[in-house]
């Protein structure tokens, strides 16, 4: 009689949720490393880690005390209670992407090894989507859902952390929005704008499109003989090794990213600008029970976290800018 050998069943379930459970630390570097703005908030103190609460509130970095004074002698002080707004307040905000595989998964890539080469596979692809998803909502995303853009957050009108800025001079972005050729004396008089006032610091990244990225290294060469990959400072340097195109514009990172609006520049601020997370949902896996209905597997990653300011007058952009 002839003894017959049969590879022990797969459990697709239990192998998937094993596999991403230990990838998932470097399914956090790879977001953080993809997208240029991520990747300058990680690497600076840009990120914060929340455990909680209905909302994330941002005490605000501005002053408006009436009663700051000169004395001498007995006269009297001014103690005049100061009516104010003092904090801004965000919502969370969730994100969420499936990782599914089914039993036909399973029969069509027989044998662990190729089973495991799917799963990298569809993890990979859930994991870039994600990342997709959060740098574009970052930018310019118009998903009540999502995160606030900085479009929105460094405008002049809006209401941002429940302030409107129409309302409040102090809580305004610096825009310049006028339909011109993009040139070193607007990017100065912007980045300027953004690094006046007490409560902020200077602008420590500009984020334009490749567009106007192009013609920034053709002026930059043209005029100064520059040398990209000689960064001049300590933050230029690093995302130059990081892989990302990088010029410098008065000491400060210049970099471009393709989910940017045609004609845009933004000046960001990573210790006024920065991306808030909920501790248990930075890129958590959470394992679903198989349907009784379907012959399904399914995790899930899941995020949450917020976008804030706490000065938006910090905060810049140019707009309408062309190449030509």
């Amino acid at each position: 009689m002839v003894e017959r050998k049969y590879m022990a069943d797969i459990n697709l379930g239990q192998l998937a949720s094993t596999t991403l459970q230990k990838y998932q630390p470097k399914l956090v570097d790879n977001i953080y490393k993809k997208h240029v703005i991520l990747n300058h908030l990680k690497a600076n103190g840009g990120t914060t880690m929340f455990n909680g609460g209905r909302q994330l509130v941002a005490p605000l970095m501005y002053g408006s005390n009436s009663t700051v004074q000169t004395f001498d002698g007995t006269d009297t002080l001014d103690t005049t209670y100061q009516e104010g707004i003092d904090a801004a307040t965000y919502d969370w905000k969730f994100y969420n992407v499936a990782v599914s595989f089914t039993m036909v998964d399973k029969v069509k890539n027989k044998g662990k090894e190729q089973v495991l080469s799917l799963l990298k596979a569809k993890i990979k692809q859930a994991e870039l989507a994600l990342s997709e998803r959060i740098n574009s909502d970052l930018i310019d995303g118009t998903d009540t859902k999502g995160f606030q853009s900085f479009l929105t957050m460094s405008d002049a009108t809006s209401e941002i952390g429940g302030i409107n800025g129409t309302t409040y001079s102090w809580w305004r972005g610096n825009i310049d929005s006028d339909s011109v050729t993009v040139s070193f004396s607007d990017m100065r008089a912007v980045k300027n704008s953004c690094q006046n006032g007490n409560g902020g610091s200077k602008v420590s990244l500009i984020v334009t499109t490749q567009a106007i990225f192009q013609k920034l290294f053709a002026l930059l060469t043209a005029t100064y003989s520059f040398n990209p990959t000689q960064a001049a400072t300590k933050e230029g340097k690093r995302l130059a090794e990081a892989s990302f195109e990088m010029l410098e514009f008065e000491g400060i990172p210049v970099v471009y990213d393709e989910d940017m609006p045609t004609g845009a520049m933004f000046f960001m601020n990573k210790d006024n600008y920065k991306l808030g997370i909920l501790e248990d949902m930075n890129f958590a896996v959470v394992d679903k029970n198989q349907p009784y209905d379907q012959h399904v597997s399914i995790q899930h990653i899941t995020f949450g976290g917020a976008a804030f300011t706490d000065r938006r007058a910090s905060l810049g952009q140019m707009t309408e800018k062309t190449s030509a």
